[in-house]
């Protein structure tokens, strides 16, 4: 197999090695961590230019003049607001200026720590992958080397947030609105809760997991979904669903993460912009692109009515990106490319563009993110919306994750809820 080095250790001894206290072998290089998104004679650029567009409200009267930094398809729906049934002032967002995101002081820390001690095969695969945490490569050179440090990014190890989502159909002006809980806990790659960097008794070699809670639509109330991801790439996900209704657990097969949630545009595969294992697909690094990006967002500015596709008043401040190009390696996938562009400083990915089994551009999907105080009193960066357009069929989707309910970063939370036990639990 190609990721033989999982298969030559046991779980015990994955535990083990997670905290032996390896030294920095002499002589190496020093890490250089955080690194901004520009050199200083790069930001210079940027605030020139931001001296023109920097508070400049952004409409179909002006997005031609901005259009370099923003995906074609986004262009078009700021040009076509009746398609998406925008307000009769049209669709539209805000510039701001650029700021640089740091990461916590744990993140930081770990890296310095970890990435001297990083090791790949041939293939550029990581073989001691459960002893290292925060970024594994500060200065990457391949597609899978920005894979990795989005997904070994943590989110604070642990969260717990309120999706208030309705899925949007522009062409009916209706929404039908989605109100999803989930609590999520890394154990493995932590930085900020202790155990650091990773959780001592995990005898089934857990990557993470997720517990999610659905309140609406109302046939759904009650009904809970836990998901397991292994360490092993060779092992798939642990799903399991719990219909309220029915009182009954099924489990969900491997080959559903390809099918639409609950009558949504998204799929499973879909979450985080990606929520799967790395080993599934191959990763081509394109280059480095400046978008305008939605990171620093409070999304109680933005506005929207009923069956509009794209909400106004986000804010976009211009940044550099890393572009990777991802193809699944099943033939039969529904997506024949994702197009990622990764936040050069979080390696979040801020924007996706999705293509279909012909090669025909389809989806594109907008991240917003906004400074939060974790339970240890840093800021971290993290998700808190997103925008969701389906072009061929003019389906929207739209998520606020902080107006009715608080993030809570790196708060304590207990494995045993990941259970099917659990699932069960009279509410």
């Amino acid at each position: 197999m190609r990721f033989k080095q999982f298969q030559k250790m046991t779980v015990g001894i994955c535990i083990t090695v997670m905290f032996v206290m390896v030294p920095v072998p002499a002589g190496a290089v020093e890490v250089v961590y955080p690194v901004p998104a520009y050199t200083p004679e790069e930001l210079a650029k940027v605030r020139e230019w931001e001296k023109t567009w920097a508070g400049k409200k952004i409409d179909k009267t002006n997005i031609d003049q901005v259009a370099e930094f923003f995906p074609s398809s986004y262009v078009e729906l700021i040009k076509d607001p009746e398609r998406w049934h925008a307000p009769e002032e049209g669709n539209w967002f805000m510039i701001i200026p650029y700021q640089q995101i740091l990461e916590p002081t744990g993140v930081i820390e770990a890296t310095k720590k970890y990435a001297p001690l990083v090791k790949t095969d041939a293939e550029g695969v990581i073989t001691n992958y459960t002893e290292i945490a925060g970024m594994p490569f500060p200065d990457p050179k391949t597609g899978l080397e920005i894979a990795y440090n989005m997904e070994c990014n943590t989110r604070g190890d642990t969260y717990k947030m309120m999706w208030h989502a309705p899925n949007i159909n522009p062409r009916t002006k209706t929404d039908r609105l989605a109100k999803q809980e989930f609590t999520e806990m890394f154990f493995i790659h932590r930085t900020e809760v202790d155990p650091r960097p990773a959780i001592p008794k995990n005898p089934k070699g857990y990557h993470k997991g997720q517990f999610m809670h659905m309140y609406l639509p109302p046939e759904m109330l009650n009904t809970r979904f836990i998901t397991m991801r292994h360490i092993d790439w060779n092992k798939e996900d642990l799903s399991y669903l719990y219909y309220a209704q029915f009182r009954r657990i099924r489990r969900l097969s491997t080959t559903e993460r390809t099918n639409a949630i609950d009558g949504t545009d998204q799929i499973y595969d879909d979450g985080n912009m990606w929520d799967g294992h790395l080993s599934r697909n191959t990763y081509k690094y394109i280059g480095k692109k400046e978008m305008l990006l939605s990171r620093r967002q409070d999304m109680s500015k933005t506005t929207r009515r009923s069956g509009q596709g794209f909400a106004n008043g986000y804010d976009y401040e211009r940044c550099n990106t890393y572009v990777v190009e991802v193809f699944n390696k099943d033939p039969n996938y529904l997506y024949s490319k994702r197009v990622w562009y990764l936040d050069a400083e979080t390696y979040t990915i801020m924007w996706q563009e999705m293509y279909d089994q012909l090669g025909r551009f389809w989806k594109c999907f907008c991240n917003h993110t906004q400074n939060i105080k974790t339970e240890q009193g840093e800021m971290k960066n993290f998700m808190v919306g997103y925008t969701m357009q389906d072009f061929q069929r003019t389906h929207s989707g739209y998520t606020d994750m902080t107006r009715y309910q608080p993030i809570k970063i790196g708060i304590p939370v207990n494995p045993n809820i990941y259970t099917l036990s659990n699932l069960q639990k009279t509410y």
